[in-house]
């Protein structure tokens, strides 16, 4: 392989790599922006309720099928 071609190769990679890594950081800004709504919106905490809620009821469930 030519030294040419060596240079060729190596600068199509550094391009596929930047373009790669612009992408990903878009992506993970977006992610945290995402997220930084779903705290603030009381999402996780709703989620976090449903969560004991259905457990509670679950329990209970099998509470009242196992004492008949």
């Amino acid at each position: 392989m030519s030294k040419a071609a060596r240079d060729a190769r190596l600068d199509a990679l550094e391009t596929a790599v930047n373009d790669w890594a612009d992408k990903e950081e878009k992506r993970l800004n977006a992610e945290v922006k995402f997220l930084k709504v779903v705290k603030n919106s009381g999402g996780a905490s709703a989620a976090a309720q449903n969560t004991t809620d259905v457990s509670k009821l679950l329990v209970g469930n099998i509470n009242q099928f196992l004492t008949g």
